[in-house]
């Protein structure tokens, strides 16, 4: 029997159209007792191992919180900056509203604890703290309906590879978590990038997300006249900024 006869064989074996099943694990969301201003959302691992425990039945692990356990004092003004580098956004945010209770994201260690030194440094943990871990699930799993008065985005990876497309944020699972999230009223993303490519898919997405609007496209001006260290240096080199802003309705 040939080869190609044999592959047939096993193709007619094969199940068509196989559907990936992207596995859940379970997540822990925890306060960093040796370091100021830092939470954690990671895997719970197997005891001694760096090995993710799988959840029972493959399904998500809700986790929901109270975001008076992050901060004490807030008044229900929220906001979220997904992706916060060394925390330059952050920081003089958080220090030119105090009225405003940000929590800043970073999957990377390395920045997430920078960033958080850097609040400590300038007095401002009172309304603005660090996540350390995954935003997209911590969203997901740990964050109730309507609780969030505003997202910042700004200069995320561009992961421009193709191959690394993948592992780009700002696609439509994550936007139905941003709108489900967003409180009534305003319901602001501030969106921006100096990578032309990727801010063409962004637009895409937000203009393909059904109730989400880019009100000012390609044209916005610093939030708050705060510039990210990335921006700041792009603009030096004279590099092309892209900053949009997008509205949800609800």
């Amino acid at each position: 029997m040939g080869p190609s006869h044999m592959n047939n064989i096993e193709n007619e074996n094969m199940p068509m159209n196989k559907e990936k099943v992207v596995p859940e694990f379970y997540r822990d969301f925890r306060k960093d007792e040796e370091r100021l201003g830092v939470w954690h959302f990671t895997h719970r691992h197997l005891q001694g191992s760096k090995k993710p425990i799988q959840t029972e039945n493959n399904q998500p692990h809700k986790n929901k919180i109270d975001w008076k356990t992050i901060f004490p004092n807030h008044n229900d003004h929220i906001e979220i900056e997904v992706g916060s580098g060394k925390g330059g956004f952050l920081l003089e945010y958080a220090a030119k509203h105090p009225e405003i209770f940000t929590l800043g994201s970073e999957w990377d260690a390395t920045w997430a604890y920078f960033a958080a030194r850097r609040l400590v440094k300038k007095k401002v943990l009172d309304n603005s703290a660090m996540l350390r871990g995954d935003i997209y699930y911590f969203l997901r799993d740990c964050v109730s309906d309507n609780t969030i008065g505003a997202f910042h985005m700004y200069f995320p990876d561009p992961w421009p590879k193709e191959r690394h497309h993948k592992n780009r944020l700002l696609r439509p699972d994550f936007l139905t978590e941003v709108a489900r999230v967003l409180k009534p009223g305003k319901r602001l993303f501030y969106w921006g990038t100096d990578h032309a490519e990727y801010n063409e898919v962004a637009l895409d997405i937000f203009d393909k997300f059904t109730g989400a609007t880019v009100t000012q496209r390609n044209i916005a001006e610093p939030t708050e006249g705060i510039m990210t260290n990335f921006e700041k240096k792009y603009r030096k080199e004279g590099r092309p900024i892209y900053r949009s802003v997008i509205v949800f309705e609800k």
